[in-house]
């Protein structure tokens, strides 16, 4: 990841602009696509390179998930019908039953002994999974998209919407400057004759196909290293099998999104959908839940954790998320699980439900990708997967009820019947006093209480990762974080041994001591991704209470020095309830196994989101007057004196001061900032 001023000429994997490098822009580099920047009018945090990188490897992987199903699917339509593709119905007629002979397959005499088989036409359907179409309904510079159409194999459309004018010009540039725009000609793929062959033919119903015709059709490549480790790319730089191009749309998001809520036809769904806002993304979740295909991925990004994980804003996170955040050191968590519930109930309005896949807690941002899908049985069990929750102000115990729960019963005929009812929940006693040391719950949700990891396709994205290691920046982050999805416990929420030790006034225990009486008891264990030095179990927090109860019987604690009519004190003389084992287990080493890193180190000052993008309105077809100069212009000139008076089309004046000291110090940044960039990939 670079910004520089470098000329178009000079950049690799981009075609020259016809006029040339616009002036005032410098130039942003991710992977193989360079986009140009202007100083005001289009959004870019630089930071977001991994956020990024990994929604590139979940699509893929989630591509290649879609097309085992499908192909799975097709496998036992054709089996069902013994291998025979189903005949199709003429348009507004059957056909005849002697046309229906003429064109029904016969099976083939069995040959005799004298005779020798004779090689014919194979009558064998072949699988081809349809192109996908992904639509990003805040794209800002269009750089996410311009990867998308490069990155993601089996892309028809990558359709690019903004609002803003001068977003949508930026856009345009970048999508011609890249090479993926909808006039584009379709790039020569490494080992393919044929450069005019895309992912748009029409195909039979079903993605099926003879061999014979399969056989006239160019076989996608397979991906080649060339000795950088590097796959080999075309011209543009897109990966082997990557035909997208980039479709751009100026108007508003959920206007855009809701006119493409048809189950078919020309404005039909999409099969991925990515909002990644300013803020929060609340207001676009009705229209984007509605304009996925089923069995699609949403990708949803929130970065306003102040209300999501912070104390301040109840009534704002009830606003936006319909439930209130919890306070508490899993905050972080709590509030992935209120982004969740706030999807799993808006789909249910229109009959379908989510699963989550991966679900992350980033630096100021929580990351979401989630797979939507229309099922009235599914949505039935909603209920049960929600909840709230009541969480202690000082020790911080929970007690969750969930709003219903699933009784099954299997009838005289052995059929299992499942019915839905109301869960019973906590007492009243229990809503207003913690049953570990009497503090005082406070409540927290509506939240999402099923799992928030898929460990399956977690796996599947760390194997899409490490076969091509060297297309992602940012891969030991990557990787890092996904390992700690796929051995994430279902359970909801963690514990830390500081905060655990701090209730009972002792110092912190090792955590492998911790870990070690814990899988002693036959309880599991996992990290989290949310926090380090976080661990999630199974086991009751009384369990946790009871391994510093065990300690203090060696390394007695200090009464004296805590207060009269403190929790703690009733945390300690508390009798135990559970059996503690020390012994070291072998198990209890939950360390590093390779390059991953696990949790990201702030590797800059003011690490956080950008500044927002302010709107211009762009209009390249008024001529610039006579004697009006731009303030880019000027910006550029360093013989100016350090003062100017500078007018614009408009008929007020802007003073630019200092130039010469901001083009020093622009020069300066530019130089340092792609070596700061490149120390904070690799931490």
């Amino acid at each position: 990841m670079s910004t520089s001023t470098s000329t178009s000429s000079e950049i690799p994997y981009t075609i020259p602009l016809k006029d040339g490098t616009p002036k005032g822009h410098t130039t942003h580099t991710e992977s193989t696509t360079t986009i140009f920047l202007p100083k005001e009018g289009a959004f870019l945090n630089p930071v977001q390179h991994y956020n990024r990188d990994m929604s590139v490897a979940v699509i893929r992987a989630w591509n290649e998930l879609r097309k085992e199903e499908l192909e799975t699917k097709f496998r036992n339509k054709l089996a069902k019908n013994g291998g025979v593709p189903k005949k199709k119905k003429g348009k507004g007629k059957e056909l005849t039953k002697e046309e229906d002979k003429d064109t029904s397959v016969e099976a083939p005499a069995e040959p005799t002994a004298d005779e020798q088989p004779i090689a014919g036409p194979s009558t064998e359907r072949k699988f081809r999974p349809p192109s996908i179409n992904i639509l990003e309904a805040l794209a800002a510079t269009g750089l996410r998209s311009i990867r998308y159409a490069k990155e993601i194999p089996n892309v028809k459309f990558v359709l690019a919407n903004d609002l803003s004018p001068s977003a949508c010009e930026a856009m345009r540039r970048n999508v011609e400057f890249n090479g993926v725009g909808e006039d584009s000609l379709t790039p020569r793929q490494p080992g393919v004759t044929n450069p005019l062959v895309t992912g748009d033919e029409v195909k039979a119903e079903g993605g099926e196909e003879t061999v014979q015709e399969a056989e006239k059709k160019v076989e996608e490549p397979k991906p080649l290293i060339g000795e950088d480790g590097l796959e080999i790319k075309d011209r543009v730089g897109r990966r082997p099998g990557c035909r997208g191009r980039v479709k751009i749309n100026e108007g508003d998001a959920c206007a855009f999104m809701y006119s493409h809520r048809s189950p078919v036809g020309p404005s039909s769904r999409v099969d991925v959908v990515d909002l990644d806002p300013y803020g929060t993304a609340a207001p676009f979740i009705d229209a984007a839940i509605g304009s996925i295909s089923d069995g699609g991925l949403l990708a949803i990004t929130c970065t306003d954790l102040a209300v999501l994980a912070g104390q301040q804003y109840p009534e704002k996170c009830y606003s936006n998320y319909g439930g209130t955040n919890v306070h508490a050191e899993y905050t972080h968590e709590a509030a992935l699980r209120l982004v969740l519930h706030s999807l799993a109930n808006c789909a249910a309005r229109y009959g379908r439900y989510i699963t989550p896949l991966l679900s992350f807690s980033i630096d100021f941002y929580v990351r979401l990708f989630i797979r939507v899908n229309t099922g009235p049985e599914q949505v039935k069990r909603v209920a049960s997967k929600s909840g709230v929750v009541f969480t202690c102000n000082f020790c911080e115990s929970s007690v969750i009820q969930p709003f219903g729960r699933i009784v099954e019963r299997e009838t005289s005929k052995g059929v299992v019947r499942e019915t839905f009812k109301t869960h019973a929940g906590p007492t009243a006693k229990n809503g207003s006093n913690c049953e570990e040391c009497g503090g005082t719950m406070h409540l927290g949700g509506p939240l999402w209480l099923g799992p928030i990891q898929d460990s399956t396709f977690a796996k599947r994205v760390m194997n899409e990762i490490s076969a091509q290691e060297k297309e992602y920046k940012t891969f030991p982050r990557m990787l890092g974080m996904l390992s700690l999805a796929a051995q994430e416990l279902p359970e909801p929420f963690f514990f830390t041994a500081n905060r655990i030790a701090k209730s009972v006034h002792m110092p912190s225990l090792p955590l492998n001591k911790i870990l070690s009486a814990l899988l002693n008891a036959g309880y599991k264990v996992s990290r989290s991704h949310a926090q380090a030095g976080a661990i999630k179990t199974n086991a009751p927090r009384s369990f946790l209470y009871d391994i510093h109860r065990e300690e203090a019987k060696t390394n007695p604690i200090r009464i004296d020095k805590i207060a009269e009519g403190s929790p703690a004190r009733v945390l300690i003389a508390k009798p135990m309830t559970h059996t503690i084992d020390f012994t070291p287990h072998s198990d209890a080493l939950l360390e590093r196994t390779g390059k991953e890193t696990f949790y990201q180190i702030n590797p800059l000052p003011n690490w956080g989101p950008a500044p927002r993008a302010k709107s211009i309105q762009v209009n390249i077809s008024e001529p610039i007057k006579e004697n009006k100069r731009k303030v880019e212009e000027i910006l550029q000139d360093t013989s100016e004196s350090k003062k100017a008076k500078v007018e614009i089309t408009e008929p007020n004046e802007v003073v630019i001061e200092d130039i010469q000291k901001d083009v020093k110090d622009e020069t300066s940044n530019g130089e340092s900032q792609e070596t700061k960039e490149e120390e904070m990939m690799n931490l």
